[in-house]
């Protein structure tokens, strides 16, 4: 339904923390573990570091535990992603641009926010809500 094309679009807002053992490619794709920090990570949501000046990794292609392909992953759960380049940028580097130091997130815009505000309001908890006000500050967005 519209919910799902919406969610693809928007990208629920979150942070993920790198499982440095688990890294399977370093570019083009990126095939790496991650930890869901807080929030929720789907397949189509796009990933930038906060930590280095907001570089853009690409957009998160598929998820998977266990070998399973999965849509969402959910806070406390390690998953493995495929981040791949989103045309016209230069591929980025596990180790370079980025690395296991560095908290990954989803890059929110003001269109994603008000986005979730219509289509989700019932679907965010207040962790979500407060996570976005965070976000929104880190990104610098009115």
């Amino acid at each position: 339904g519209i919910n799902a094309e919406y969610g693809k679009a928007s990208g629920i807002n979150a942070e993920y923390g790198i499982l440095p053992t688990c890294i399977f490619n370093s570019r083009d794709p990126i095939v790496m573990g991650v930890t869901v920090i807080n929030g929720v990570l789907k397949t189509g949501t796009p990933i930038c570091v906060p930590a280095k000046e907001f570089v853009f990794l690409g957009i998160v292609t598929s998820l998977e535990i266990n070998n399973k392909q999965i849509d969402t992953a959910t806070t406390g759960q390690d998953v493995c992603i495929k981040i791949e380049n989103a045309g016209g940028e230069a591929p980025k580097l596990y180790g370079r641009h980025f690395d296991e130091n560095d908290v990954l997130v989803s890059r929110i815009t003001r269109d994603s926010i008000d986005t979730l505000k219509t289509y989700f309001r019932d679907d965010m908890s207040k962790t979500d809500w407060k996570l976005i006000v965070e976000l929104k500050k880190l990104f610098e967005i009115m």
